[in-house]
């Protein structure tokens, strides 16, 4: 199964970038690290060079910071409808050559009634420690979780009842990447991506406070999204494996591109999110980006 999302359907989202980061155990405030007004850095965690030791001067160190991304459906009568990623007509894979159709949503989870965003870290990486060879670079890691559901599916034309509540038993596991060559910032966007050997994971376990929820976890290599069964679907028989046997599966690889913000500051007007401020540019999200080239397929499928 592939699916491009058209230039003139995109997805929308509400960011919140900088979290609060100090003081670390009760954040009021944020303030940029590994400047010459606050020294503190953090290693990198994706790489560090063979002369580093213990001594964080030898390692290759850095800033970093956390946003968080609000999905959001504008809606045809006026506002959006935030958790809402994408509601789309897919074409899928029916009993090989049969041709079947349905419309895919995807959501972000909620969790005691509050939607669970998607968080961006970036690492700014500006000190490169005993490394003879380090240049300035950043890294970008988006994580969350996605519902996938599905509804009214036609296999050769004919309607099947799959009734309301066709979805994955579970959300998916979303891991984002920065693709290569390519530097992504929440605000002025770019490129990201989730496949086999964009980039590796973290070298161990994150280990800082300033890391909050992701403290202790290690950051897993890349690859593509594992789609988990379905559950829910049929009114008068289960289809639920019928409709996992078409659309679940591991290793689905993803592309995607984020434009500049529409605008900035706490006066966005929400009511007209084409709008810009057309004597800066970069902060015109309309036209978007070009949808991006589709990623390498795992092997055996292309």
């Amino acid at each position: 199964m592939y699916l491009t999302l058209p230039e003139k359907t995109p997805i929308w989202g509400v960011l919140y970038t900088f979290l609060f980061d100090t003081p670390v155990e009760n954040p009021v405030s944020y303030k940029p690290m590994c400047n010459s007004r606050n020294p503190f850095c953090l290693p990198d965690p994706f790489y560090q060079p063979a002369c580093a030791t213990a001594d964080l001067s030898t390692q290759r160190r850095g800033g970093y910071f956390r946003s968080l991304l609000y999905p959001a459906k504008l809606l045809e009568s006026g506002g959006a409808e935030i958790g809402t990623m994408a509601v789309m007509k897919v074409n899928l894979p029916a009993f090989g050559a049969i041709p079947a159709t349905a419309t895919i949503t995807l959501r972000v989870p909620r969790v005691n009634g509050k939607v669970r965003p998607l968080t961006i870290h970036v690492w700014d990486v500006r000190q490169g420690g005993c490394d003879p060879d380090f240049v300035d670079m950043s890294y970008t890691v988006a994580e969350g979780q996605v519902e996938i559901s599905i509804s009214d599916l036609r296999v050769d034309g004919v309607p099947v009842k799959l009734g309301a509540s066709c979805r994955t038993v579970r959300p998916a596991d979303l891991w984002l990447y920065s693709e290569k060559g390519g530097r992504y910032y929440p605000g002025s966007g770019g490129p990201l991506g989730s496949y086999e050997g964009l980039s590796g994971g973290s070298l161990k376990p994150l280990d800082s406070p300033y890391y909050f929820k992701l403290n202790g976890q290690s950051i897993p290599p890349s690859k593509g999204l594992t789609i988990p069964p379905f559950t829910g679907c049929g009114v008068d028989e289960d289809l639920s494996p019928l409709v996992t046997a078409m659309a679940s599966g591991p290793d689905n690889p993803l592309r995607v591109v984020q434009s500049p913000l529409a605008t900035h500051g706490l006066h966005s007007p929400l009511e007209d999110p084409y709008s810009c401020d057309h004597t800066t540019p970069t902060n015109c999200v309309w036209p978007p980006p070009n949808p991006p080239a589709r990623p390498p397929l795992p092997a055996g499928d292309e």
